[in-house]
């Protein structure tokens, strides 16, 4: 039934088995196994199509010549990948030296995010801020009352805000400010002896975002407080051109616009000069050369005198940062899950593995 066959098919067959022996790897043997049996573009694929065209009184022994033939290549192909493959492990045994160590096995890392915010915290602690901490299940007091923020304020509704079911006035907080609230309600009574206080609050904060490429239920932020006597916008403006500027190079710039928030007044948007085109223009400043980083602005007379604090004696500033937007920038990532899915890929591009 060979003479069914076309004469490139015959020589293609003739000269398989010596093309076979010459495989000395698996690369190899795959080449000539897409080239004899692959899909497309191989001599089986074509004999399929010689098949198809072929009268019907020649395609019961046309079939079965190309099945016999197929089959044939496919066994000599499975065993010479096994010749192959035992070659190759009998060679890897008798290179391994057994004086050596055994290999050790990756180590972890911290994760990105949190290697941002102890570099933020480092920025800061030459200026003398350390760092407070407060629980992640708050009270509405210390989330919202103690900011000034008014009991008709959206953030405080169900839609916005995680509250505990079976817990009134329990709730996942929405920002790190309560940390603020605290402190000051703690160290009242000592901050005229110490002259003031500054301190940092970093942490994971809640609210009711749907998950997208730049939201999500769960996030963080770091945030940064300063109480003294006689502090004004061009203390904060001051600070905020230091730290950033250890973060994003001496050359930056940075500007503050008028904003809104209940436990600020002023309060201002912080952008600064985008450090990924040199203000230039591009993708992620949208052609403006200034990228938002962070909301700031001296701490509301209300916010002082419900910690405690004398307004008419003390002043201060705040601002807040969220910690992914910066990581998103500072990398160039295009998508916020990405931070939270432990893809070992992308924690080691991002330095979060060794």
């Amino acid at each position: 039934m060979d003479h069914l066959l076309p004469p490139e098919i015959a020589d293609a067959d003739r000269a398989f088995p010596e093309a076979l022996a010459a495989c000395g790897d698996l690369d190899a043997l795959l080449r000539l196994k897409g080239a004899y049996i692959g899909r497309e573009g191989s001599h089986a694929a074509r004999l399929m199509d010689l098949l198809k065209a072929a009268p019907k009184e020649q395609k019961r022994d046309l079939g079965a010549a190309i099945n016999g033939l197929k089959n044939r290549w496919e066994e000599a192909l499975k065993a010479r990948q096994a010749e192959v493959e035992a070659a190759r492990k009998a060679t890897g045994a008798q290179l391994w030296d057994k004086s050596l160590p055994p290999p050790l096995p990756p180590r972890g890392a911290l994760h990105p995010l949190n290697r941002l915010m102890d570099r933020l915290v480092d920025v800061f602690r030459p200026l003398g801020f350390h760092v407070e901490e407060g629980p992640e299940v708050e009270t509405e007091a210390h989330n919202f009352d103690g900011l000034n923020i008014p009991a008709d304020h959206p953030a405080r509704g169900s839609a916005d805000t995680f509250y505990l079911a079976g817990h009134p006035g329990l709730l996942l907080r929405t920002h790190t400010s309560p940390v603020q609230v605290r402190t000051l309600k703690n160290l009242a009574p000592k901050i005229l002896e110490m002259g003031g206080i500054r301190f940092l609050a970093p942490g994971r904060v809640y609210r009711k975002d749907e998950i997208d490429p730049t939201h999500s239920p769960m996030f963080h932020q770091v945030e940064g407080m300063l109480v003294g006597h006689d502090i004004g916008m061009h203390h904060l403006k001051g600070t905020l051109e230091y730290a950033l500027r250890a973060l994003f190079g001496p050359t930056t710039e940075i500007r503050l616009r008028p904003s809104y928030f209940p436990f600020v007044e002023p309060g201002c948007e912080v952008d600064v000069s985008c450090p990924l085109c040199g203000a230039k223009g591009c993708r992620v400043c949208k052609g403006s050369g200034w990228v938002e980083i962070l909301g700031a602005g001296l701490i509301h007379p209300n916010v002082l005198s419900l910690a405690g604090i004398d307004p008419a004696e003390w002043s201060g500033w705040a601002f807040g940062m969220g910690v992914e937007r910066m990581a998103m920038m500072l990398s160039q990532t295009p998508d916020l899950r990405l931070f939270f899915e432990n893809d070992q890929r992308f924690l080691k591009a991002m330095g979060g593995l060794d």
